[in-house]
């Protein structure tokens, strides 16, 4: 089974496990010192059933998962966040995903992001097209960000406080509508899909959301960092805004 197969099979089964445990009664918990960086049950179950999976099948690989300690680089590394937004998944909001990419050498050489809840799975196949259940997807075609429709997640960092009250109150004055759903890899496939044209995150590991950067740029969209350059794939937490074009980037960046 190549790399793309493997990826849709076991993300959708683990889709359903984590259907079944939602059912059931969760425990939520608060990662290091910060009570509003969260881990639950359902992200442990969810990422050991997956890197289960590919440890049978591929044992020679690397893996990189937000709830476990790993490998950061590696000539073939996967990987994986079991819950993206579970802060949205422990409260009953149906805004989060599970995530998994293939890379190698660093490229995201396939991936996928999936929704369980409300059954939408993206996916990318390096130089084939992103999906949005099987369906080709694309970015949307806006130039004006007065006709645009942004997301913002300032993040939870005191030093972010300023910066994000800046720029909310810039995106109110000059994009079509601002909003914050909080999950960084459904936000970037929503702006994959056409579905806004900017996510904008005051800190990310991109590292985590790989899937979605690859499902990004085969959608023909762009993500770059606070300095306006190409936003490389890393664990370390950096400004990213992933866009549907350079233009809107560059109109973004120059706003805020």
């Amino acid at each position: 089974m190549n790399h793309y197969d493997f990826i849709i099979t076991h993300i959708q089964a683990a889709g359903d496990l984590l259907m079944q445990l939602r059912k059931e009664k969760f425990e939520t918990l608060q990662k290091g010192n910060d009570p509003r960086d969260i881990v639950t049950s359902v992200d442990v179950a969810v990422n050991d059933f997956l890197t289960g999976k590919i440890r049978e099948s591929f044992p020679e690989d690397a893996i990189y998962s937000e709830e476990t300690d790993g490998v950061h680089e590696a000539e073939r590394l996967w990987t994986i966040d079991p819950i993206d937004g579970s802060s949205n998944f422990s409260r009953g909001i149906p805004h989060f995903a599970i995530c998994v990419a293939y890379l190698q050498h660093g490229v995201p050489e396939a991936g996928a992001v999936y929704n369980p809840v409300t059954n939408e799975l993206f996916s990318f196949k390096k130089g084939g097209g992103a999906f949005l259940n099987g369906t080709p997807i694309h970015v949307s075609r806006e130039t004006d960000l007065k006709n645009s429709f942004v997301l913002l997640h300032a993040g939870r960092k005191a030093e972010l406080r300023e910066w994000g009250g800046h720029a909310y109150r810039q995106l109110l004055e000059h994009a079509k509508k601002t909003t914050n759903l909080a999950g960084s890899a459904l936000d970037t496939c929503f702006v994959a899909a056409g579905r806004v044209e900017a996510n904008i995150y005051g800190t990310l590991s991109t590292l985590d959301i790989a899937a979605a950067v690859g499902i990004l740029r085969e959608a023909g969209g762009v993500l770059v960092n606070g300095n306006g350059e190409p936003a490389t794939l890393m664990s370390t937490p950096q400004r990213i805004i992933a866009t549907n074009s350079t233009t809107i980037a560059n109109a973004v960046r120059e706003l805020l």
